[in-house]
C-alpha cells in the first residue's frame, strides 16, 4: 500500500475555510468574554462603593447608639449622683463602689 502526500493548494482550501471560520467564531467569543469581564468589573467597583457607604453609616449609627447607650456623665452629673448616693445612708465602700462605676462607664 502506498500513501500519496499531495501538497496541492486545492487541497488546502477547504481546511483554511474551516480554520477562519473557526478563528471568527473564537474571536467573537474572546471580545464578549472582554466586555463581559469589563461590565463585572463595573459592577463590582459600584458594589464595593455601595459597601463603603453601608460601612460609613454603619460606623456612624455604631457611634450614635454607644452615645445613646453611654452618655458622658459631667462633672456637675458626678457631683449631684455623689450627693444622692451620700444621702442614701449606704456605706462609704458603696457609695464609692457606685460613684467609680459611673463615672468610668461613661468613659
Amino acid at each position: 500500500m502506498s500513501y500519496q502526500i499531495s501538497n496541492r493548494e486545492s487541497d488546502l482550501q477547504p481546511w483554511r475555510a474551516i480554520d477562519a471560520e473557526k478563528m471568527q467564531e473564537l474571536q467573537e467569543k474572546v471580545e464578549f468574554l472582554l466586555e463581559l469581564i469589563e461590565s463585572y468589573k463595573l459592577e463590582l467597583c459600584y458594589k464595593n462603593y455601595e459597601l463603603e457607604e453601608i460601612k460609613q453609616e454603619l460606623s456612624y449609627t455604631n457611634q450614635e447608639l454607644c452615645a445613646a447607650l453611654n452618655p458622658k456623665l459631667t462633672i456637675n452629673e458626678a457631683m449631684e449622683l455623689a450627693k444622692k448616693l451620700l444621702a442614701s445612708n449606704k456605706p462609704t465602700e458603696h457609695v464609692l463602689v457606685e460613684l467609680l462605676t459611673a463615672i468610668y462607664r461613661s468613659w
